[in-house]
């Protein structure tokens, strides 16, 4: 193996940030699972009361609660997320039509993170999650490879995006291109890579393959060749925070 690349990176999946959405009107609840989905977020369920919320929690330690106000049952939104804390340190951030003192008073007596108002935009949520999973990222050391051309990889959903859209490129493109960013300060041999893509005998020409399909689905290349020894990742060095 190549000195200065942590085998831990090799065999270990990141977790993906987890969503529960607890929303009773059916079209915006598949509205916020598509648009979460999207940007390569997990959405573990979508609920319509307090019952069924608590055991998704229980079953999926979502990472995030979007909770409505308004939901079914004979318990509101509010209450629902009280009892939530008392079994979890998830994020809760309120779905609500309006934003008045009573609604912050609530946000605020079960310490949430935030509040969406209704009608639903796409950016406001983006903007609200993507600040939330940045943080858990901070907290648990987890970071994002700003790549060369408007690209960047998130070690915490394993997903590579182009600006706030995701990338659609195969499960062994993504598993290249983060043992890449892992080690993104030098260059991974061929060897070092194929042992972790695939269990067979080394057969270069498959992982040259595997580089040619990102390059074609990107339109970029910002896999470089080191002739006879590997590739490395081309990053944006003036976006690229530092370690």
């Amino acid at each position: 193996m190549e000195k200065g690349l942590d085998a831990k990176f090799l065999t270990s999946e990141v977790t993906m940030y987890k969503i529960l959405i607890v929303e009773d009107e059916v079209i915006a609840a598949e509205y916020l699972r598509m648009v979460l989905e999207k940007r390569g977020w997990s959405v573990v369920d979508v609920v319509d009361n307090g019952t069924d919320a608590l055991e998704a929690i229980r079953k999926f330690s979502p990472h995030l609660v979007l909770m409505d106000i308004m939901i079914r049952g004979p318990k509101s939104g509010c209450e629902v997320a009280m009892e939530i804390r008392s079994i979890s340190h998830c994020s809760i951030v309120f779905l609500t039509a309006y934003a008045d003192e009573e609604m912050i008073g609530y946000a605020m007596e079960v310490e949430a993170d935030g509040y969406i108002i209704k009608p639903y935009d796409e950016k406001e949520i983006v903007a609200t999650l993507s600040l939330l999973s940045a943080k858990a990222n901070r907290g648990s050391g987890l970071k994002v490879s700003k790549i060369i051309g408007g690209f960047y990889f998130n070690h915490e959903t394993n997903l590579l995006y182009k600006d706030t859209e995701v990338v659609r490129v195969g499960p062994k493109a993504l598993k290249l291109i983060q043992l890449l960013c892992n080690n993104k300060n030098g260059c991974v041999h061929y060897e070092t890579l194929y042992a972790a893509m695939w269990n067979d005998e080394i057969n270069l020409k498959k992982l040259q393959m595997v580089v040619y399909r990102v390059r074609e689905v990107c339109g970029i290349d910002f896999i470089e060749n080191i002739n006879a020894v590997g590739y490395r990742i081309k990053l944006d060095h003036a976006l690229e925070p530092l370690n």
